[in-house]
């Protein structure tokens, strides 16, 4: 059978990873100008490509494609939701210390 969901699935979370990665990377404190326009750009690319190879993962079940690329977009997604909600309890917690 061609794994031709499954494949999509895993590049786009691959790049939904890197783009939010990136956007958060190179963000100064206070983005101007052309800045501005880039992370919107790379932000946005991220979720797009997020819900799409969700999607695509879930016509690779549909599908009943084999091997484990179907698997690694919900991960991929799970692992940078982990890592977002990390950081907001480190905020969280670093603000405790203000009261």
């Amino acid at each position: 059978m061609n794994k031709k969901y499954s494949k999509w699935s895993a590049i786009l979370s691959t790049i939904c990873a890197i783009t939010i990665f990136t956007s958060y990377a190179i963000a100064p404190q206070e983005p101007e100008g052309s800045m501005v326009v880039l992370l919107k750009i790379l932000f946005f690319t991220s979720i797009i490509a997020g819900v799409l190879s969700l999607i695509l993962s879930y016509l690779a079940f549909n599908n009943k494609e084999e091997g484990f690329l179907k698997k690694i977009a919900p991960i991929i997604i799970l692992l940078i939701l982990l890592v977002f909600v990390l950081s907001f309890i480190g905020i969280v917690l670093s603000l405790g210390d203000f009261f």
